[in-house]
């Protein structure tokens, strides 16, 4: 929707979330995006997405450290990592039908703004925060295992695939075995609206580039570097005392 909502679309929402609100504005303001006309830049749900964003890293940190405690501290790192991510969170949005109650700009709108995953996850961040100063921590946290349905993820097929893709830790181990420095990630570019940015990042070893990669997060980015490292050094080079592979 691009215009605000009744009570009745409020009402509808609240029943989708399992959460009611007494304060009405507050619902709505997770649901406003910072585009639409008629409020500003401060009408809209940025602040609460920060919020709950650090919520969400919070409460995912708590359940997974209670629920799982052969999770050492860097998988644990990796797990917060990839559920919190955009993906995923614009993943939990769309099963909840959350693009329907988005307000949103005309433009924005029109260019099918609303379904995009940054607006979504950025809403499902802002509908945690809400949750958050409305209730409070364990309904927050109750929303949150239902919402990104952490009771039904496979810990073992975690584990599996973070020891296959996890390419930065591989990196780091591969360097330190032949007594390099760590690698180094820089960032070399951000292109696109803030909406939907893609990063590039190179990684150095030893003022050396060894790999670049993109991707719509840093992270993400930074572990297509590390890949793409790891596939030159595999195929084309050999550390000696000159500082080449």
């Amino acid at each position: 929707m691009n215009e605000e909502p009744g009570s009745n679309t409020l009402s509808r929402l609240q029943t989708i979330l399992g959460v009611c609100f007494q304060d009405q504005r507050l619902l709505k303001k997770a649901v406003t995006h910072s585009s639409f006309e008629g409020g500003g830049p401060a009408a809209g749900n940025e602040r609460l997405e920060f919020l709950g964003d650090a919520v969400l890293k919070l409460v995912c940190a708590w359940y997974f450290y209670e629920k799982h405690p052969i999770l050492s501290e860097g998988e644990l790192s990796v797990m917060i990592g990839r559920i919190v991510s955009e993906k995923s969170l614009a993943s939990a949005a769309t099963r909840i039908g959350l693009h329907e109650f988005l307000i949103v700009s005309q433009s924005l709108e029109m260019t099918g703004g609303r379904g995009l995953p940054s607006v979504l996850a950025d809403a499902f961040e802002a509908i945690t925060g809400a949750i958050f100063l409305e209730h409070g921590l364990d309904v927050v946290r109750n929303f949150t295992i239902e919402k990104l349905q952490l009771d039904s993820i496979d810990i073992e097929e975690f584990l599996r695939e973070t020891n296959l893709k996890n390419y930065k830790a591989k990196l780091q181990e591969f360097l330190q075995k032949r007594g390099k420095d760590l690698p180094e990630y820089k960032t070399t570019s951000e292109d696109g609206p803030d909406h939907d940015k893609i990063f590039s990042v190179s990684v150095y070893s030893e003022k050396t580039a060894i790999g670049c990669g993109t991707g719509k997060t840093k992270k993400e980015a930074e572990q297509a570097a590390a890949e793409n490292a790891l596939k030159s050094i595999g195929c084309d080079w050999v550390f000696d005392i000159a500082g080449k592979f």
